[in-house]
């Protein structure tokens, strides 16, 4: 059967060797004390607010799987948590008679638990690892937390990511491992009722398959199930269905492409009350059944409501033309916005990372409060601390009478865009890291702490899993960034190209000479056949020099580039130097080594008006005066001074 659920629920070598992993990174990583006697840490009222609130609607959903856990586990003395992604226990069932027991052992809401603090533990594991474990008595790193008995499982969104970590805790148990076999099953019998309940929810507007092998079963334990939109496409698959690799090639097919069933009869079967249906999986002729849940009536959104929702959806279909790999971006941002998860931006310099991230930031209920972006590589690194942090009075010499607000700070309520985040001194990234954790910034010279809350989006062209390796990028600031990853192609793969190019000249002709500006043929193809080493940026360039150079009419070959008109490799500078802000797209003249007369020409064009010239450039005054000088390029009017 191809979404044949059933598995070891433990595996005590792979934990052996998850645990043994996990106590060396203790020790050599986070370099922590074994020994260290106080409990856990358990977050202030305020601090913990900030974990909770992403959490409310899920935590709701999971109330009663983490009841029924308790239910079968209280007796022997257990408690039951659940911990978000950064292993801070945001909901809580335990005895109240032993109330002070289980705070003085860091069993209590607001807890950390998290491998850096706390080194070897269950919700640490399950968190890094995405796997159910149970770590036991001294398996943990820490001498306090070394009589207790812990099994944790990740649960997962509709989507695949990482949402939470259910756990069930004792401070006594027998000695021999074998004893949490049972209950590391309960509890994730717990994690897949409240992993399956989020995910109806999260589709209760669509047709739900509950799929089984055997039809016996099918109302009280069915193996998996797939989500049908309004056209009968397959959108979502259950994690135990994606757990198993089953299904995911039918995302994005129609119903009747992958099972013999066309969507219409499926219908029927919901509004008829849904009596099982017979169906066969075609790709392996496998025999299953089903039964469909209808889709519940949407609500009408109140105006205001829906235009802001389109406006946001629209600034980022806006950025991801009719690429599919875009697309998919997009899809998924919409998905994860306002769920206080960090997202990394991954793509090379010049792909348009900073407008995906202030398109997402239009698209999220945070559109109205500011977007703080930051290149970490343009930054010296004695002035990043204090341009991340802020300061006060007198915290260094040349400091501001009053101080000044970081830049973090200034982005309290709203986004924090970290561009080039792989070229963050690792001093850095530990004061990052720690920000992350507490969501609270210490300025320099001050002694108490402001609470942030910032939607962090980071972005880099670094391979940061690679940096991790070689010890140039922290391991654990990694996983923290690292929640949602979306890949931003480059434009020489983006199946849009055309489009694009036709959007800008819209888009750039109407700055400039108030109408679009058309292309021939023969310079679209040029322009198509390009490599573009400096991606959506440098296209932008060339062609609002183009744009310049043509006066407003058709744009030509004769108006681009030596090195796209005659196919010769592109003479821009190194993908470190556009990050370091050394030399950069846009304080260089396109089509160098042709730069001289392009900018020559756009000067002509423009009358020597320098200023005129910088903005059909897209560059800034003194740019421009600056390759004048460097070209020796003297304007007519000065040559007979």
């Amino acid at each position: 059967m191809p979404w044949n659920t059933s598995k070891p629920s433990d595996s005590v070598p792979a934990d052996v060797a998850l645990i043994e992993r996990s106590l060396l990174r203790s020790f050599e990583l986070h370099r922590l004390d074994p020994g260290r006697g106080e409990p856990p840490r358990v977050l202030t009222t305020t601090a913990l607010k900030d974990h909770r609130e992403p959490m409310e609607r899920f935590m709701r959903i999971a109330r009663g799987g983490m009841e029924a856990l308790f239910g079968q586990v209280r007796d022997a003395g257990y408690v039951v948590l659940l911990a978000d992604t950064h292993g801070v226990a945001v909901d809580f069932i335990g005895n109240p008679l032993f109330d002070q027991d289980w705070r003085r052992a860091g069993l209590w809401l607001g807890s950390c638990w998290t491998e850096e603090k706390e080194g070897t533990c269950a919700v640490a594991l399950a968190n890094l690892e995405q796997r159910a474990i149970t770590v036991h008595h001294a398996e943990h790193f820490r001498a306090p937390n070394k009589t207790l008995t812990c099994s944790a499982v990740p649960i997962f969104a509709p989507d695949g990511r990482p949402l939470a970590v259910l756990d069930a805790s004792a401070m006594e148990s027998p000695d021999d491992r074998r004893s949490q076999h049972l209950v590391l099953q309960m509890v994730q019998s717990a994690a897949r009722m409240a992993e399956d309940a989020n995910f109806l929810h999260e589709f209760e507007h669509h047709h739900v398959l509950k799929l089984a092998r055997r039809r016996d079963f099918l109302e009280v334990s069915a193996d998996g199930m797939v989500v049908l939109d309004e056209t009968g496409r397959i959108v979502a698959i259950s994690q135990s269905l994606r757990e198993q690799g089953a299904l995911v090639a039918a995302l994005g097919r129609s119903v009747e492409e992958v099972f013999d069933y066309r969507f219409e009869q499926v219908a029927d079967a919901a509004r008829q009350g849904g009596y099982p249906l017979a169906m066969r999986h075609l790709p392996t002729g496998t025999q299953c059944f089903a039964l469909v849940r209808p889709p519940r009536r949407r609500p009408s959104a109140a105006p205001a409501q829906a235009s802001s929702a389109m406006a946001g959806a629209d600034a980022l279909q806006a950025i991801a033309g009719h690429d599919p790999q875009m697309q998919t971006n997009v899809r998924q941002a919409l998905r994860v916005l306002d769920k206080g998860l960090a997202i990394l931006l991954h793509g090379e310099s010049g792909s348009g990372k900073e407008a995906f991230a202030k398109a997402m930031h239009e698209a999220s209920a945070r559109r109205a409060r500011p977007f703080v972006a930051v290149n970490c590589a343009a930054i010296p690194e004695t002035l990043i601390e204090s341009e991340l942090f802020g300061y006060r009075e007198g915290a260094f010499t040349g400091a501001r009478t009053k101080g000044a607000r970081g830049k973090i700070a200034q982005a309290h309520g709203g986004t924090l865009f970290l561009d080039e985040i792989g070229d963050m001194p690792q001093a850095m990234q530990t004061r990052l890291l720690r920000v992350l954790a507490e969501r609270e910034v210490t300025p320099l010279g001050a002694e108490q702490p402001v609470a942030v809350d910032v939607q962090l989006i980071c972005a880099t062209h670094r391979d940061l899993r690679g940096m991790v390796a070689q010890g140039q990028f922290r391991l654990d600031l990694y996983y923290r960034l690292n929640s949602v990853t979306l890949e931003l192609p480059a434009l020489r793969d983006r199946a849009d190209k055309g489009l694009l190019i036709e959007r800008l000249l819209r888009e750039d002709g109407q700055q400039l000479y108030g109408r679009a500006v058309a292309i021939t043929e023969a310079a679209r193809q040029l322009l198509l056949r390009h490599d573009w080493p400096g991606n959506i940026r440098q296209l932008k360039n060339v062609l609002r020099t183009a744009m310049a150079l043509s006066g407003g009419e058709a744009v030509g070959p004769e108006h681009l580039p030596a090195e796209i008109r005659g196919g010769q490799p592109a003479m821009l500078p190194p993908e470190r130097m556009l990050s370091l802000g050394g030399v950069d797209a846009e304080t260089a003249v396109p089509g160098a080594p042709g730069g001289r007369d392009a900018l020559l020409q756009a000067l002509k064009a423009h009358q020597w008006n320098v200023t005129e010239t910088a903005r059909s450039l897209g560059l800034c005054r003194a740019t421009v005066y600056r390759h004048m000088q460097r070209w020796e390029i003297v304007s007519p009017n000065r040559l007979g001074h």
